[in-house]
């Protein structure tokens, strides 16, 4: 087999979706461990909730490949029990952390503070929006041809990576530029909840149609 014969072969195998979820583990971790960086070094509450949220989320990750990893030997009737067991697990999870997301919205709107770490945040949360934005997008068009739950589970996490990342860059624009003045004030918490319940609605509405037509 020629190596362009190689490459349309790894082009069709749904396992890819293994190395940019390893990849996603990786830039999530990076990020958690920024936004961490920030709440630590600026004393900014904000970034410290969402550093944890960002821990989870990689948790849910790293949780879902190594189940289907392990899974692989198992008979086919088997395999498809594991997934939708780990599917319906992994989707109560993720609903529990989306209601802890409620902690750092919390924050953003009862204990607004101006910090002065410059430029830097805002270029790395608006490059970090714009690659889970993009990867939300081309594995949501990728998996949806795949049966196969715990990728769809995973298709699902970057969707909400992405919402929560609009999140963390919004607010960081915010401080960095204007501060929480009252007009801002308003249209963060209105734009908060509404991210935070899109990611609820739509974590709960495709658990519920995911299992429904399983």
């Amino acid at each position: 087999m020629n190596l362009k014969e190689t490459l349309k072969g790894f082009k069709k195998n749904p396992d890819k979706i293994f190395f940019s979820t390893l990849f996603s583990v990786l830039t999530t971790l990076l990020f958690a461990l920024y936004n961490g960086y920030l709440g630590l070094n600026y004393n900014y509450s904000f970034g410290l909730s969402i550093a944890i949220y960002y821990l989870c989320l990689l948790l849910a990750r790293i949780v879902a490949i190594l189940i289907e990893r392990k899974i692989r030997k198992l008979s086919e009737n088997d395999i498809e029990n594991q997934r939708r067991k780990t599917y319906i697990g992994l989707s109560i999870f993720m609903f529990f952390i989306d209601i802890c997301l409620l902690a750092p919205i919390i924050l953003l709107i009862t204990n607004p503070k101006e910090t002065n770490f410059g430029l830097i945040p805002s270029i790395v949360f608006a490059v970090y929006t714009t690659y889970k934005i993009t990867m939300a997008v081309i594995n949501y068009n990728k998996v949806k041809k795949v049966d196969n739950l715990i990728f769809k589970y995973l298709r699902e996490l970057s969707v909400v990576d992405a919402f929560v990342s609009i999140l963390s860059l919004q607010n960081t624009l915010i401080m960095v530029n204007s501060g929480m003045t009252q007009s801002m004030f308003i249209l963060s918490a209105i734009s908060s909840f509404v991210i935070f319940f899109v990611i609820v609605a739509f974590s709960i509405v495709n658990m519920v149609k995911t299992i429904k037509n399983k």
